[in-house]
């Protein structure tokens, strides 16, 4: 007959127990170029919308009504959804955090269905997909991200 009050509980024993792990390094360094090569697609999304407003309502006066303008006019909001990703990926990223790998390949699944381009999707889906078809330089970056991430 075994004895088995000699083995360890499953839930005491730290090998057995499925806890999640920390962001793996893979998983860093795309996450880190993603969010650089974001904030760069992000800089030429913004440089197109501030020439598409100017057309219509005429020069912006300088970098502080231009922030006001980012910040609250319905114009430049689709923008945020990129921003607010690049936000995620850099606060999972940073020194203090505690981000584990499900959250890593979470934000991973949100960059690829974001960031594809379509004719008919979400609001920042279909705004992206007008500024691909006009810019070869959101269209550079965007080849760049989708082969970042295996769009």
């Amino acid at each position: 007959m075994p004895v088995f009050g000699s083995l360890p509980s499953p839930r005491h024993n730290k090998s057995s127990t499925m806890s999640p792990q920390p962001i793996n390094p893979e998983s860093r360094e795309v996450l880190g170029k993603l969010s650089h090569l974001l904030i760069d697609q992000h800089k030429l999304l913004l440089d197109r919308e501030r020439a598409e407003y100017e057309k219509t309502h005429g020069p912006i006066a300088g970098p502080g009504p231009f922030l006001t303008l980012v910040l609250g006019d319905p114009h430049f909001a689709w923008l945020k959804e990129i921003s607010g990703l690049v936000v995620a990926i850099d606060e999972a990223l940073s020194r203090r955090s505690k981000a584990e790998q499900p959250a890593a390949d979470a934000l991973l699944a949100k960059a690829r269905e974001m960031m594809r381009p379509r004719e008919h999707g979400t609001d920042f889906q279909v705004h992206y997909y007008n500024a691909v078809q006009e810019s070869p330089d959101i269209v550079i970056l965007q080849c760049r991200i989708e082969q970042l991430i295996g769009l």
